[in-house]
């Protein structure tokens, strides 16, 4: 069967012609069809083969490897060079998600499992590009026993971890999100999603319940409260096979609805470029073309979204992923997404010798703190049991070692904040040796000294090996929100180009999740509601016309530095109802803010957004 030369698909994406295709082109049955029935398309057609020629040899489109590689190259990619405003309604709209944590894959997840209006397929072809080497996660990331380091002397964090860390690597341990929780009063209204998708994580043992009493509060001296679910309102839970399980478990359960590219660095400076004469986004990554896509999300932020968003025309969106790195934020929630910098140092001890344990015994899991370098003490073994053997002896590495999480204060981090990919050794020493030094005054243990056999007080760096096996330390440079914008998403209908995040709900996993559903959301909803799969680009704008362009400081991550939770009524505590309340009445009274499910009668005449100053 001959494909019709005008009707196929408009992607521009080839990196070099196919044998196959090429040689039809030049004498095959494609040329004979065209040369010989309908010889008004001769000239057309030897202007696209001269057009492919020359667009291959300068290195235009997507490795071979791609979905739309030239096995299957479609013949309009020659008419979409010559017409490029031409768009095909009968194909999938294509979407590139960059950001593999909660909130993009959420957003991927929701965007792929809703089939288009015709009931044959999904009326968006997803791509998530993470830069996760070993799996995505972002923030919500675990290391799993058996971690294979990359094959490059360059890998500075994966070497360590090859030839410092043989113990730290047999085990399961999260090294940034701890648990998750929604307030027990609101599951069924504010997070509708979330909840669900709790639900099933639960019923497929992916999630747990934390254990009674496991979750406490370390008050001045080292007393521990343990917290309770019924007097916060709030029920914690942590995944069964380590945080970052949550992130793969979405990816598994669409495998077959999205695509994940793995270890992808798409480049702040020049990674992404808006095509105006087609209306595509162009993604790049190390020099080479990844593709063009009908429609563009962000689902990271820190620097490097603000510099990939820095080239385009979407200024009004660009201007809200402006950041800044601080500890705290004003008051009145300032006119910057603000975000923190923690450290997690994380340690291997023996179970006999345990200092940890004697001050934090069983059923002790999880644990906030109000030292001022320090927000949590979590033990991971109690978390996720080794079943392995060591290989010294054949006991269980549970029963042998314990393995403890440190998460510094948001002042510490930004006190002693490194290069994040490669940390000086003297960082690395010293950020080691302060924590574990805090964490000794944190539970009262002589007021960061320790004794020896001879009952001798020295200071904690001259007793470092005593107290630890091995310690890895990682920099969570652009790590929580202190407040968020007073929307779910945001989304930019004059470029087809949205955001997802925890910054635009709530600093948490469950606030990634959610923005990321109801972005997916709001483009379902344009796409059903359309004629054509490729009219989704008159989808209302949103999120861009608050036009006093303040913030809103999240009282729960602004004061305890890890996340909206609630935890008690310790000083290091707040209430994740006091945020929530907040965000949910600026939403509602604010007459810029536009209903989620409702759409913008200006959609291309939005209002431009300058944030005060």
């Amino acid at each position: 069967m001959r494909r019709n030369l005008l009707h196929n698909s408009r992607y521009p994406t080839v990196n070099n012609l196919n044998p196959r295709f090429s040689s039809s082109l030049l004498g095959g049955s494609y040329g004979t069809s065209y040369s010989s029935r309908r010889p008004q398309y001769c000239h057309y057609y030897y202007v696209c083969c001269s057009v492919l020629l020359l667009y291959n040899s300068l290195g235009g489109g997507s490795s071979s490897s791609s979905r739309y590689s030239t096995t299957h190259v479609p013949a309009t990619a020659m008419a979409m060079v010559v017409n490029p405003s031409r768009r095909s309604n009968t194909n999938p709209r294509k979407v590139a998600i960059i950001g593999g944590g909660i909130a993009g894959l959420s957003c991927a997840q929701e965007l792929s499992r809703h089939t288009s209006t015709s009931g044959s397929s999904s009326s968006f072809d997803v791509t998530v590009y993470d830069t996760g080497r070993l799996r995505p996660g972002g923030r919500c990331s675990s290391r799993q026993p058996g971690d294979k380091p990359k094959d490059t002397d360059n890998d500075n964090d994966d070497m360590m971890m090859k030839n410092e860390f043989p113990l730290l690597s047999q085990f399961r341990f999260d090294h940034a999100a701890q648990l998750i929780s929604i307030p027990s009063s609101t599951e069924n209204d504010k997070y509708p999603a979330f909840t669900r998708q709790l639900k099933e994580w639960i019923e497929q043992g992916i999630v747990k319940e934390f254990p009674p009493n496991s979750i406490c509060q370390i008050m001045r001296g080292g007393k521990v409260v343990p917290i309770i679910p019924t007097t916060t309102q709030q029920t914690f839970y942590h995944a069964t096979q380590g945080m970052g399980s949550l992130a793969t478990n979405i990816v598994k359960q669409n495998q077959k609805n999205f695509h994940l590219e793995q270890d992808v660095w798409v480049s702040p400076s020049s990674g992404v470029r808006y095509q105006k004469n087609t209306g595509l986004w162009k993604l790049q990554a190390k020099g080479k073309t990844l593709g063009y896509y009908d429609d563009l999300i962000i689902a990271h932020n820190g620097k490097c979204a603000d510099r990939i968003m820095s080239q385009t025309p979407a200024t009004d969106l660009h201007q809200l992923l402006r950041v800044n790195f601080n500890p705290t934020v004003p008051a009145n929630g300032g006119t910057k997404m603000t975000l923190n910098s923690l450290y997690s140092l994380t340690i291997v001890i023996p179970k006999k010798d345990s200092f940890l344990s004697k001050a934090l015994p069983e059923p002790f899991q999880c644990g906030f703190t109000n030292h001022p370098q320090l927000r949590m003490i979590s033990c991971q073994t109690r978390k996720y049991p080794s079943t392995t053997s060591s290989t010294d002896g054949g006991q269980n590495l549970s029963d042998k070692y314990e393995v403890w999480n440190i998460l510094s204060s948001a002042k510490f981090g930004k006190t002693y904040k490194g290069p994040q990919e490669a940390l000086p050794p003297e960082t690395v020493e010293r950020v080691t040796t302060l924590l574990l030094q805090a964490t000794m005054e944190a539970l009262g243990l002589e007021d960061g000294t320790t004794k020896d056999d001879n009952n001798v007080s020295s200071d904690t760096a001259t007793t470092k090996k005593k107290l630890y096996l091995e310690a890895r330390v990682q920099l969570w440079g652009a790590a929580v929100p202190l407040n968020v914008w007073p929307e779910d998403f945001l989304w930019d209908s004059n470029y087809n180009v949205g955001v997802c995040g925890d910054w635009l709900v709530e600093p948490s996993i469950v606030g990634a999740y959610t923005s990321g559903y109801q972005l997916a959301q709001h483009l379902l909803l344009s796409s059903s509601s359309s004629t054509t799969v490729s009219s989704s680009s008159s989808s209302s704008s949103h999120g861009l016309n608050v036009e006093d362009g303040t913030f809103i400081r999240s009282e729960g991550s602004s004061q305890l530095g890890l996340a909206a939770l609630t935890i008690g009524n310790s000083a290091a505590s707040t209430t994740t109802a006091t945020t929530t309340k907040t965000n949910n009445n600026n939403r509602n009274t604010n007459p810029n803010n536009k209903n989620r499910n409702n759409n913008d009668s200006n959609t291309n005449k939005k209002k431009a957004f300058t944030p005060r100053r």
